[in-house]
């Protein structure tokens, strides 16, 4: 049996800007940027076989369903994550907990007509987000 590696491909999305990690030392500089020096506050993450592309690229928009959407606030030391997952019923959708308390929101959907945020308890330390 003949089995071919297409390779993992990670791609983050900062609203328009597209950056891709194929190997770990990718990975872990993509993760840093993510947690550490994120060029706009939010992002969402695709794990896939394949670079996602935006509509500007050759073959047009291209994205797989399962996403991550990271929000970080690394003055501050929290972030929140929000899963979609295609696979589940009814396409689960999942939020980070924590049972503590925080004060701490930040934004889900920044670029709408109206800004979403976080409920405050989907505010976890940076260190849990990583």
């Amino acid at each position: 049996m003949t089995t071919l590696d297409t390779g993992t491909v990670v791609t983050a999305v900062f609203h328009d800007t597209f950056h891709y990690a194929r190997t770990p030392d990718e990975l872990n500089e993509l993760v840093r940027t993510i947690m550490s020096e994120p060029p706009r506050p939010v992002c969402e993450v695709y794990v896939w076989d394949r670079p996602c592309r935006s509509f500007r690229e050759d073959g047009g928009l291209e994205f797989h369903e399962g996403r991550l959407r990271v929000s970080v606030g690394p003055l501050d030391g929290w972030a929140a994550l929000n899963y979609v997952d295609p696979d589940a019923p009814d396409g689960a959708l999942v939020d980070s907990y924590n049972p503590d308390n925080t004060d701490c929101l930040l934004p889900l959907l920044p670029f709408g007509p109206e800004d979403i945020d976080f409920p405050a308890s989907a505010s976890i330390p940076l260190h849990q987000a990583r």
